[in-house]
């Protein structure tokens, strides 16, 4: 069967919802990196809306977004250019920073009480999905993707491949699986209620056109869509700063730094022990 992602949300309040996201992905970036020094964040966000600006303008320019894609803002479609550059970094920047930081709490074994700024975060991107999805349901389909396309998934495959290589090379497994992860449960959090809504479905192709797809085939593709294009899609917002060296990765996590103080104490006290064990040896020195 010929698969396709009908979505109704382009044009309805969606990326108002987004640029919302965005503008508090910005002002944390910022903040972090002139209080703080810390250019990570702000990294990631630039990396996130850039390939994802690539990667749009790319599926737009094979028409894999329908005829007559087009988002649009406070009712006012954004054409030409800059609309896969506005559309990647309203659906890329937020992504990579929430991942990031998902990654950190989990690579560093945060304490749950770190985790509270990051839960209220994604539940805010929660509700704003569901507002989304409840504006948008019931509208005319806007995009209409198939999902099975040759383009997307050589491109998504080889990207997995490289951040593999890459979070071997640079000794980055935990952090990239992580950064997966985080990737995952915004996919769930951001498409979860457009589906719930059906401002989002799985559709398939017919001679009198797309029909919605049945419970099952929409529960097995939206999974498959979300693991491999929308999560596995991203990886490389990380990886690729990787590789290059603009992001670091922590060297010393929770639990080694525990390890560490543990074989400093015990140093300190087999010291201590063989002072006691010759107590003449200063003197006689």
């Amino acid at each position: 069967m010929n698969f396709v992602t009908v979505g109704t949300y382009d044009q309805t309040a969606y990326y108002e919802t987004r640029l919302v996201l965005a503008m508090i992905g910005v002002v944390v970036s910022l903040f972090l990196l002139v209080r703080r020094r810390e250019s990570r964040h702000a990294i990631i966000f630039l990396s996130g809306g850039l390939l994802m600006a690539a990667m749009e303008y790319l599926l737009q320019r094979e028409g894999l977004r329908g005829d007559g894609y087009v988002i649009a803002i406070f009712g006012r479609q954004v054409t030409g250019i800059s609309g896969p550059l506005v559309q990647g970094f309203l659906d890329g920047g937020m992504p990579g920073l929430m991942a990031l930081w998902f990654a950190d709490l989990r690579t560093s074994r945060a304490a749950a009480g770190r985790w509270g700024l990051w839960a209220g975060m994604a539940a805010l991107v929660l509700g704003l999905a569901a507002l989304s999805g409840r504006l948008a349901a019931g509208q005319v389909p806007t995009s209409i993707e198939p999902v099975f396309s040759l383009t997307p998934i050589v491109l998504i495959t080889t990207m997995i491949f490289f951040s593999l290589l890459v979070a071997w090379r640079k000794d980055a497994i935990v952090m990239v699986a992580n950064f997966y992860a985080g990737l995952l449960i915004i996919t769930l959090l951001n498409t979860g209620p457009l589906h719930l809504f059906g401002a989002r479905y799985i559709g398939v192709v017919d001679g009198a056109g797309v029909v919605q797809a049945g419970l099952v085939w929409q529960i097995a593709m939206t999974t498959l869509n979300g693991i491999f294009e929308l999560a596995g899609g991203k990886i490389h917002f990380l990886t690729i700063p990787l590789s290059l060296g603009l992001v670091a990765v922590s060297q010393r996590r929770q639990d080694e730094a525990t390890r560490l103080s543990y074989q400093d104490l015990q140093s300190l006290t087999n010291r201590g022990w063989r002072r006691k064990s010759k107590p003449f040896r200063r003197n006689a020195d």
